[in-house]
């Protein structure tokens, strides 16, 4: 079920769609737009808590940005902040071979 967020001051809104199949996931990313991500959540070493994984495309690179997960103080919910990291790929099989390592099954992704 895509959900729909809006921004307050903005009449704009994204959509994303949950995937929970790995042959959905790679086939996504195989066929990102710039204007289009995947995130899920992973443990990633050298990050103490969960982080949240974002993969996108800038220009003819696969961008796949590690964020830390924090507890927002006023809502209580998870989200990104504090350390991060960043890495490039020239090619969408470089940039699975790394996002594969830190799926763990049953895993929860979603396409915006």
């Amino acid at each position: 079920m895509p959900r729909e967020k809006a921004e307050a001051s903005s009449a704009e809104s994204y959509s994303e769609r949950k995937i929970t199949q790995i042959r959905e996931l790679k086939t996504l990313l195989w066929g990102l737009d710039l204007d289009e991500g995947i995130r899920f959540e992973a443990e990633v070493p050298g990050f103490e808590k969960s982080a949240f994984v974002f993969v996108t495309k800038c220009d003819d690179k696969y961008c796949i940005s590690v964020k830390e997960q924090i507890t927002d103080e006023t809502t209580g919910e998870k989200i990104p902040g504090g350390k991060e990291q960043w890495k490039y790929f020239e090619t969408a099989e470089a940039a699975w071979n790394y996002v594969s390592k830190l799926l763990k099954h049953p895993f929860e992704a979603f396409y915006y």
